[in-house]
């Protein structure tokens, strides 16, 4: 009887332990475990084609205190128009309309406006100040809540196979090597002039 006892007890704990295995098999508990880093890895998003990661650093992360102004239209000491065209390697990028008119900061009904506005697509960028003075083109990418500066723009970053250019001319010239500027987000916009600005590949 005890020799009976203890065979239906095996076959009971044999049963016992292969139901206890397909459950975890069925739960996902025996999968190959993944190294950590690489699962990190492979749960990034890919690199953009300038190839940093998604996760960047922004200059509109801190705006310049002129980005935060809002314009009274009073009276004006300045009202400048200025055109800006992007480039991401050769397509031209819009210029998107009404940026910098009632936004978050600028919402009030006779001060919804920013500094340096868009009313349309078509890259002119229009410099209001109330009072008088130099601004910035960054600040119109700090209003724009975009990166820019001599590291890239938007999400595309300068590496080793890409580079940032910026050219300034006036309307009835073209991009060329003696309009390069360096100053970048820094640069003072002045009214009239085309600013022409690329993420490209690095030249040979």
């Amino acid at each position: 009887m005890d020799r009976e006892t203890t065979f239906w007890s095996v076959v009971t704990a044999i049963a016992l332990a292969a139901l206890l295995v397909l459950l975890a098999n069925d739960k996902g508990l025996f999968e190959k475990e993944v190294d950590s880093s690489s699962e990190q890895a492979s749960n990034q998003e890919e690199p953009d084609n300038s190839g940093s990661q998604t996760a960047l650093n922004s200059t509109a992360d801190a705006p310049d205190p002129l980005a935060l102004e809002c314009l009274d239209h009073d009276g004006l000491a300045r009202h400048d128009h200025v055109s800006l065209r992007i480039f991401i390697d050769g397509e031209q990028y819009t210029v998107e309309s009404a940026v910098g008119i009632q936004t978050d900061v600028c919402n009030g009904n006779e001060n919804y406006m920013h500094a340096i506005h868009t009313h349309d697509d078509s890259g002119r960028l229009h410099i209001e100040l109330n009072e008088p003075g130099e601004i910035s083109l960054g600040v119109f990418f700090d209003i724009w809540g975009h990166h820019f500066d001599e590291t890239g723009i938007f999400d595309y970053r300068t590496n080793s196979t890409h580079e940032m250019a910026m050219h300034v001319f006036a309307s009835d010239e073209s991009a060329a090597e003696e309009n390069l500027v360096s100053s970048f987000d820094d640069y003072l916009v002045q009214n009239g002039e085309i600013i022409e600005l690329h993420y490209r590949l690095r030249s040979a």
